[in-house]
């Protein structure tokens, strides 16, 4: 009897405790505040979120060193490929064209590798496209050497003209672009189209229109004003022999003899009037017989000419002339190389 009673007991004590105990459990819940959960939650996610964190950052750091890595290998292949190899190809002169890497240096004033590299290459083309009719063109090592130095040549003199025309103001318009164009069209009693020119610029040099202008036109242009406009010892010959000629008789031989070497005598002989011998012609054919024209430029840019008619056909013109060569140009680039102001970044000889 007394051991019923004990477990009785003991039943009644489990079944009270447990409404406690829930009780209890759920006052615990309620006392926890929000912002303590909030708390708890965030500072579990922290140990989450740094590593991520870390992570990104490490990335962009060896995205950078890996970009750094690149830029700097393909600069170093390239300088080798420029100024150690001297690649030529159609590649390394299409990205000169957009990246304006130096060939030299002169008086300050970069030469561009662009301007070098397109006349060494159109000059290989017309020899490799002309290699029956020109003498030595089978070399191909010699005539490589000479297409070279001759490309430096006139990339630091364009460059020195290009340093000058700035500090004289010295500009060359769209509209003398266009005239000389249009005077390179009308060749040998025949007048090309655009087309036609720039289609035998392809065929025989593998120039663009642009590159053709750039090359033919507008540099040589400007060359030639730059020329003409330092050289105040030749436009002082100029006008001596000017008025020398128009005080005798326009005798063109009387002048001769008093100027000696410093000026350059052509005698008289029958050409075509669309002969090429630096406008010459095309002017003689626009006087009378006997006439002597004014001083004039030459197309070429290496001088004054003075011109006299002897005799006038349909299709040719016989004249004599008079020359006065521009030096001062030429002079001052090789002072320059004697002052070490010219730098060739490669070895062309």
């Amino acid at each position: 009897m007394k051991n019923i009673r004990e477990k009785a007991k003991k039943i009644r004590d489990k079944v009270s405790k447990k409404p406690e105990s829930h009780e209890s459990q759920i006052a615990k819940i309620t006392n926890t505040t929000l912002e303590e959960q909030r708390r708890e939650i965030l500072n579990k996610g922290k140990k989450f979120k740094y590593p991520v964190q870390y992570s990104k950052n490490r990335l962009v750091i060896n995205a950078l060193i890996i970009a750094g890595v690149i830029l700097i290998t393909g600069a170093s292949l390239l300088w080798y490929q420029l100024y150690q190899a001297q690649n030529t190809s159609e590649f390394v002169y299409r990205f000169t064209t957009i990246f304006p890497f130096p060939v030299a240096k002169v008086d300050g004033e970069k030469a561009l590798y662009s301007d070098y590299l397109m006349e060494y290459r159109a000059n290989m083309q017309i020899a490799n496209a002309k290699k029956d009719e020109i003498e030595g063109a089978n070399n191909i090592s010699a005539l490589s050497t000479l297409n070279k130095s001759k490309a430096m040549k006139n990339a630091i003199a364009n460059a020195y003209a290009q340093k000058k025309a700035r500090e004289l103001g010295i500009s060359v318009s769209d509209k003398e672009i266009s005239e000389a164009f249009d005077a390179q069209r009308k060749i040998q009693n025949t007048e090309l189209t655009e087309s036609a020119l720039y289609k035998i610029a392809a065929d025989n040099y593998s120039l663009s229109p642009s590159e053709y202008r750039r090359m033919f036109i507008e540099l040589p242009l400007l060359r030639r004003k730059v020329t003409a406009q330092i050289d105040k010892t030749a436009e002082s010959l100029k006008n001596d022999v000017s008025k020398y000629l128009s005080e005798n008789a326009n005798n063109f031989s009387k002048a001769v003899e008093h100027f000696g070497d410093k000026i350059e005598y052509a005698k008289p002989g029958k050409v075509r009037k669309t002969n090429i011998d630096g406008g010459r012609s095309k002017i003689a054919a626009g006087l009378k017989v006997g006439e002597v024209s004014e001083p004039f430029i030459s197309n070429s840019g290496d001088g004054y000419y003075i011109v006299k008619l002897i005799e006038k056909t349909d299709n040719e013109v016989s004249y004599e002339s008079i020359k006065i060569k521009f030096t001062e140009f030429n002079k001052q680039l090789e002072q320059l190389e004697k002052d070490g102001k010219i730098q060739k970044y490669i070895k062309v000889d």
